[in-house]
């Protein structure tokens, strides 16, 4: 066998408290032959102390990737692990399974949006970095872990940066085989490996994973007459996404179910939700206000609502790959206009709001929050990404009346700015200081607004006990070169029992990843 059978990296994903998921895949086979792989989970990097070992298929119609669900585990532990075959050996990988019972603390990053031809994963190392070092749990991944687009894309869509980092393959992935060449290009990133090797990842789902603006059936750029039809564009997309990465399905019998639950002990109930995949299609105007409208579909609706009343940890957090708070007013001031259509925050064309995130399914996000009022959920906290900035909120069923009566918060929100996904001074080829002007100006306009930041790529660093949340917005120095540097950007906390961002007040830190370790 090949030297390099395992050029592709191991990974982890899908962690509970009693079990995990190992990954890797085999490079160098014959079409349509399968290999066996061996495997082994041990307690050290050397993998000598040995807690779990057997074998598995590297199948052929499973693009040769190997998902071993290993169980048996001990809870909140550390483990290492690693395949082999004659004549090749992979490199280690570093896991952790999630805690049970009494949870005193737990810590992970939070991701989204990863362009390969907009930048290098800088923040991906710098995880990795946290990771390796033992500051971390797991990675959660809201989505867009791949893009489907063509390096020349239509205009809807940003192109890529000149930095020598096309898409393969360089038209838009429409069948298995194209989305699986994405996934191996993007896994064959050094910057991916190292982050899937050193912490399991949880991953949520959007849009570029099927393909730009998808809905139930369809999307914004999938022209049947060109692609074929959607079912089997989507089902071929969900095929690869399972084969390359380290997840085990929610239901075995659906493999395009993602939502789920993930308990961390009596510390927190993470509930992860799929509002692309099961969606109406978004339309503008009155249309949106229509109830039947809905972007979860109503069984993954009904699930949630059930989820979040009869959680009793000390937190619930919710894992929304997309926007849930207002990003318009139409009284918005002039100067945010062009801003906020670039963000894609309000309607490209008209003084309206954007009909792709939760403002474009009004009647379904109230009665969620209507739910969460009525059945006195608290301490949720909302996690997003999407939209390619980072944002610290309050949330209110309507924030603008909230304003004039002083009404409490119903829960806080914190969107992850993207890993590479082009921001404001990417879209407008801007100085730092005009997109300053424009986040300051949208902090000013929405009452439920406490922070933003429209330039800043990297991840949300999340740290939280019983009695607060800590969420650190971590950004890279750029994504246009390798780069080894990383600074905080703010950090806010949520106490518990209040739906409240509380500014914290850190002592200067150097622009160095090195500060984020002491």
């Amino acid at each position: 066998m090949d030297s390099n059978a395992f050029a592709n990296g191991v990974a982890s994903g899908d962690p509970l408290s009693d079990r995990v998921i190992i990954w890797t895949h085999v490079s160098g086979v014959a079409p349509g032959a399968d290999v066996t792989v061996s495997w082994c989970v041990a307690r050290d990097h050397r993998l000598s102390d040995l807690v779990a070992q057997g074998t598995a298929i590297a199948a052929a119609d499973r693009d040769h990737t190997v998902h071993v669900d290993v169980t048996g585990l001990e809870p909140a532990t550390t483990y290492f692990f690693g395949f082999d075959l004659p004549g090749a050996v992979s490199t280690v990988g570093r896991t952790r399974t999630l805690p049970a019972g009494h949870v005193e603390r737990t810590r992970f990053a939070v991701v989204s949006c990863a362009k390969f031809n907009a930048g290098f994963f800088n923040a991906y190392d710098r995880i990795a970095d946290r990771g390796e070092a033992g500051e971390l749990d797991f990675l959660l991944h809201l989505g867009d872990y791949i893009y489907e687009a063509s390096n020349t894309p239509p205009k809807n869509q940003t192109p890529g940066a000149d930095i020598g980092r096309p898409f393969d393959p360089l038209h838009e992935c429409v069948t298995r085989a194209d989305y699986r060449t994405r996934y191996r290009q993007y896994v064959g990133d050094p910057s991916v490996q190292r982050v899937r090797a050193a912490l399991p990842v949880i991953p949520a789902l959007d849009d570029h994973e099927l393909a730009d603006g998808a809905w139930r059936d369809g999307a914004d750029n999938h022209d049947e007459a060109a692609f074929g039809p959607w079912a089997e564009r989507r089902a071929a997309a969900f095929a690869a996404r399972e084969e390359w990465l380290p997840i085990r399905r929610p239901d075995r019998n659906d493999p395009e179910r993602v939502y789920r639950h993930v308990p961390l002990g009596d510390l927190a109930d993470l509930v992860l939700t799929d509002s692309r995949s099961r969606r109406d299609q978004p339309v503008a105007g009155g249309a949106m206000a229509d109830p039947a409208r809905t972007a979860l579909g109503p069984e993954q609706r009904t699930w949630l609502l059930d989820r979040l009343a009869s959680s009793t940890a000390a937190w619930k957090l919710w894992g929304n790959p997309s926007v849930l708070s207002t990003t318009f007013r139409p009284d918005l001031p002039e100067d945010l206009v062009e801003p906020l259509r670039k963000l894609k925050l309000i309607h490209a064309d008209q003084i309206a709001c954007d009909q792709d995130q939760w403002d474009g399914y009004p009647v379904e996000r109230d009665a969620i929050l209507a739910h969460v009022e009525q059945h006195g959920v608290r301490d949720l906290v909302v996690l997003s990404g999407d939209i390619h900035v980072g944002m610290a909120l309050e949330v209110h069923r309507d924030p603008f009346a909230a304003a004039a009566t002083g009404a409490a918060p119903l829960a806080v929100e914190l969107v992850t700015a993207s890993l590479t996904s082009q921001n404001l001074d990417d879209k407008l080829g801007d100085a730092y200081g005009g997109s300053r002007q424009a986040q300051d100006r949208f902090v000013e306009a929405f009452p439920h607004a406490r922070w933003a930041d429209f330039d800043g790529h990297g991840y949300l660093a999340v740290d939280l006990d019983h009695d607060r949340l800590e969420a650190t917005w971590c950004f890279v120095d750029g994504v246009l070169a390798l780069s080894d540097d990383e600074f905080r950007a703010a950090t806010y906390r949520v106490p518990r029992g209040r739906a409240e961002l509380v500014p914290a007040i850190h002592p200067l830190l150097t622009r160095s990843v090195r500060s984020l370790h002491r």
